[in-house]
């Protein structure tokens, strides 16, 4: 695998914008939880997805897709907790979490696979 600068940094602002955006949008009092784990929880796929690539082709353009397809899930999950105004923390915590580890194991099968 080969981490894009360039790309990275630009999946991290990307990320943190979209996190900032949650937390002015959020009617909960859970502000600064919400834009933490957003932050995190969309941006690891995105990091994957924009920042690096993989010499197999196929495998790289199946975790690619799997990135943002995971990306796009964890984004709108965020959201609609962020329209919530009460939530349970632990809820949305282990929700973006399995989320986000099944995402890995994913991603780690399809690069494991090496085709």
């Amino acid at each position: 695998m080969k981490v894009n600068a360039l790309y990275s940094v630009i999946a991290a602002t990307i990320s943190a914008l979209l996190a900032y955006g949650i937390y002015s949008f959020c009617r909960s009092e859970n502000e600064l939880l919400m834009a933490i784990g957003s932050f995190l929880f969309m941006g690891f796929p995105l990091f994957l997805a924009m920042g690096v690539s993989s010499p197999a082709k196929r495998s790289s353009a199946n975790m690619k897709v799997l990135a943002v397809v995971f990306f796009l899930l964890t984004l709108v999950i965020n959201i609609l907790f962020a329209c919530l105004s009460h939530f349970s923390v632990p809820l949305y915590i282990i929700l973006n979490g399995i989320t986000v580890l099944v995402f890995f194991w994913i991603y780690h099968s399809i690069y494991s696979t090496k085709q």
